[in-house]
């Protein structure tokens, strides 16, 4: 219990400092499981810490436009059967259609592989044999993706920024041009991005995360280094405190701030060394300000 190794070791710890039988029949030892989880998610919510760095961090592959066919459109109208001059191996669906020469895209909401029919979600207008291009700029990532450490990375060096998506429809072309690398991406959900350019050919990209981890449980270790474990400790006891209507909460909360406050200054050296040359506060996409406790 004293190594805070396990989840299981902080409910101990909790029980045990708020005066609880520690062998499983507390009447409390069910609230203070619960009050641990939201001390971890809270811990994890208010600060991207080092340890949470996915390794490796996430790749994906972009997807190379297809030029060579032509698309029919019979009618205008909603959900619209269409057809291309030839059939396209690779599934087509959430892929984007561009007529050339005209000033809008679609998107293909139905394909099946080895076809060449498939559906577009709006066509403004009836096409025969159109010439067009067929591109994919969004993009699924990893199913833990929580908050980006600074980017992209292009398999040639480049840099992506990350921007909102106000900013990067304000400064994208409309509708989206070509261009490696693209000079922005945002965020359109959870795993979603958005490029400001569709890519020229197959790219490997490179993005560094904070993953989001899942719920803490049984005797496990838990993904919080072991110098800082006792963190989640403090913090599980500010909760379960709260939970109790105990007046204790207020110095439990205090340890807590203090504990925080403690592992920011320990990251700061931790990622950036003892070296005078970078003691200057670095830019980062995270304030070190946290929200209230309260």
């Amino acid at each position: 219990m004293a190594n805070f190794d396990s989840f299981n070791d902080v409910v101990l710890d909790i029980l045990d400092r708020m005066d609880e039988v520690t062998d499983g029949t507390s009447d409390w030892d069910a609230a203070i499981r619960r009050a641990v989880v939201r001390a971890f998610h809270h811990l994890h919510n208010t600060n991207p810490w080092w340890w949470a760095l996915k390794d490796p961090p996430g790749a994906f592959l972009t997807v190379a436009p297809i030029t060579n066919r032509t698309l029919t459109v019979a009618a205008s109208g909603t959900a619209v059967a269409a057809t291309l001059s030839s059939s396209v191996t690779p599934d087509l669906v959430g892929r984007k259609i561009r007529p050339t020469n005209k000033n809008y895209f679609m998107r293909i909401t139905v394909h099946g592989g080895s076809s060449a029919s498939i559906t577009l979600d709006a066509a403004p207008e009836a096409l025969t044999a159109q010439a067009c291009t067929i591109f994919q700029d969004e993009y699924t990532l990893a199913a833990d993706l929580g908050i980006f450490v600074d980017g992209l990375w292009g398999d040639d060096g480049s840099f992506i920024e990350l921007v909102s998506k106000e900013v990067l429809r304000n400064l994208q072309s409309d509708p989206p041009s070509q261009a490696w690398p693209p000079s922005q991406f945002c965020r359109l959900s959870k795993r979603k991005i958005m490029l400001s350019n569709y890519p020229d050919a197959v790219h490997r990209v490179e993005y560094p995360y904070c993953l989001t981890a899942a719920d803490p449980s049984g005797a496990t270790d838990l993904i919080i280094d072991q110098n800082f474990r006792w963190l989640l400790a403090d913090a599980g006891l500010y909760f379960g405190y709260l939970m109790k209507s105990d007046k204790r909460a207020g110095t439990a909360k205090d340890s807590y701030d203090n504990g925080v406050n403690l592992g920011l200054a320990y990251q700061d050296r931790m990622m950036r060394g003892l070296s005078a040359r970078e003691r200057a506060s670095e830019a980062s996409p995270y304030s070190l300000s946290r929200p209230g406790m309260g």
